[in-house]
């Protein structure tokens, strides 16, 4: 096979790959796409195995990630750079293994993905997109047990799946490994599907409670939001939705990141005219907003939060945002390193928050995850933990144009609702915006680019999943079962590849 069939090969099956995240409902795509990648990993050296992942993960995460030109052109290719190691490493790390034991190569397989999946979520290089297991997100019986094992054991299973359906392919296997290995292959997506089905509630709609929300889609794009009178038009759109919804006596108004974009708590001119609305409508807000804090003499530091405002109460609970975008709201380790601070790849400047808010509302508990924090699925447990009885994302997703981004990162708060079984409220400025109950079924869903007030009703609940118990153990698992494979190997003597 010529290099540039493999190219050729690796290009499709990435792109098949892409094509399995939503908004496409072809996440089946997945249990198939990327075998290409292990097949050509399988025929060179750990050196080409890395170069041949690394095409792989270009063309992959381009088909995901294309959103982000819209936000930042500079950052989105030192983005791609960066994300696409990770599957050079996953194919370096595998065809190191597999040339001294074949079996200890298909076991590592699925292990270093997730492993890597978890990874980069602990640095300031973070960016948890594109776990496989995001896919199945439209099959709502399969993911029930992730209120067991996570969005990471989802992942898990389909790499399973992925290795399982290689050896069933290869004519160099015995019959009965080859026929054992389709069996397991097809059985073991249905068990997921069997547990899910006899989980999930028989009634169809979601569940509803006592606690009303309102969520304003304000639509506001960066062609108004950040330009002469675009403050003025911001907030002249939310409070009049406020009083809207203020008119079905709900218990919260909830604002998108930055619906204000201003210092709302540092400028009393326009904080008096949002508090006024609240105390007339004797109805509390969420908004997401800017903030700064003055640190020196010429010197501050700003943060992307969110705070509410509620009725006759004068005290502000914010949160400040601690998981920050990488190359978008702020280049990587340059708290630390000055002269990283100079890169300018149009990404704002903001500091990470210092501490995690639980607010509460009319004796109801919760948490606030601004945009990109809803794909963390440990931080959003943390905040079960700490006894938020139901989880609200709000977002400003009109950074990534007309893409798939939007609905990719829409689906992966079914998963937050899910796995620490409690509902899910989210805002978006441009959608999309949805109400999520615990089993991950949704309801009053809007449509990208539209102005939009919907109204729903949850149930709050203190979270008591085994997953928001007990955590990420499926990813220490596999991280520390990659390592000792690792650890085992280098003590076996290295075999031959084939060209």
């Amino acid at each position: 096979m010529t290099m540039r069939t493999k190219i050729w090969l690796l290009a499709i099956s990435a792109l098949l790959t892409a094509l399995a995240f939503p908004p496409y409902r072809t996440g089946f795509l997945i249990y198939f796409s990327p075998i290409v990648l292990l097949f050509i990993s399988d025929k060179t050296s750990p050196r080409q195995a890395f170069g041949y992942g690394y095409i792989w993960g270009l063309v992959f995460n381009l088909g995901i990630l294309y959103g982000v030109f819209w936000a930042t052109i500079p950052g989105t290719f030192g983005m791609l750079a960066v994300m696409s190691l990770i599957p050079a490493l996953n194919c370096f790390l595998y065809r190191y293994v597999s040339l001294k034991s074949k079996t200890l190569g298909f076991i590592i397989w699925p292990l270093i993905w997730v492993s890597w999946d978890y990874l980069r979520t602990l640095t300031e290089l973070n960016f948890p997109w594109g776990d496989y297991g995001y896919t199945q997100s439209y099959y709502l019986p399969l993911i029930q047990s992730a209120e067991i094992i996570g969005v990471y054991g989802i992942s898990l299973m389909i790499h399973i799946v992925n290795v399982l359906l290689y050896i069933f392919l290869k004519n160099d296997y015995r019959t009965k490994i080859r026929f054992a290995s389709i069996i397991v292959a097809i059985f073991l997506p249905l068990i997921f599907l069997v547990y899910g089905w006899l989980r999930l509630p028989s009634l169809a709609e979601p569940e509803s409670g006592a606690y009303k929300i309102a969520l304003a889609q304000g639509n506001i794009g960066r062609d108004i939001k950040w330009e002469n009178g675009g403050k003025e038009t911001s907030l002249n759109t939310y409070l009049d939705m406020t009083r809207q919804a203020s008119a079905e006596d709900v218990d919260l108004v909830i604002w998108p990141e930055t619906a204000t974009p201003f210092y709302l708590l540092s400028q009393p001119n326009w904080f008096s005219r949002v508090k006024y609305v609240v105390d007339s409508a004797n109805t509390s807000i969420l908004t997401g907003t800017p903030q700064y804090e003055r640190v020196g003499r010429e010197e501050y530091i700003y943060f992307n939060a969110a705070t509410l405002i509620s009725p006759g109460v004068d005290t502000l609970p914010v949160y400040e945002k601690i998981k920050l975008v990488p190359m978008s709201e702020r280049i990587p380790f340059s708290g630390r390193f000055k002269k990283l601070r100079e890169i300018r790849l149009g990404q704002a400047d903001f500091s990470s928050g210092r501490y995690m808010t639980i607010f509460s509302n009319n004796d109801v508990k919760f948490a606030t995850l601004i945009c990109f924090e809803s794909a963390f699925p440990g931080y959003c447990a943390d905040f079960c933990r700490l006894g938020a009885q139901f989880l609200v994302v709000i977002t400003n997703d009109m950074w990534f144009g007309p893409s798939s981004l939007p609905f990719q990162h829409a689906r992966m708060s079914i998963f937050r609702a899910v796995e620490n079984r409690v509902p899910l409220a989210r805002c978006a400025n441009t959608g999309v915006s949805m109400f999520i109950d615990r089993w991950g079924r949704t309801s009053n869903v809007t449509q990208m680019d539209e102005k939009q007030l919907i109204v729903g009703d949850i149930q709050p609940e203190i979270s008591a999943s085994f997953y928001n118990r007990w955590g990420n153990f499926i990813p220490w698992g596999t991280l520390l079962g990659s390592i000792l494979i690792i650890i085992a190997v280098a003590f076996i003597r290295r075999g031959k590849y084939n060209e």
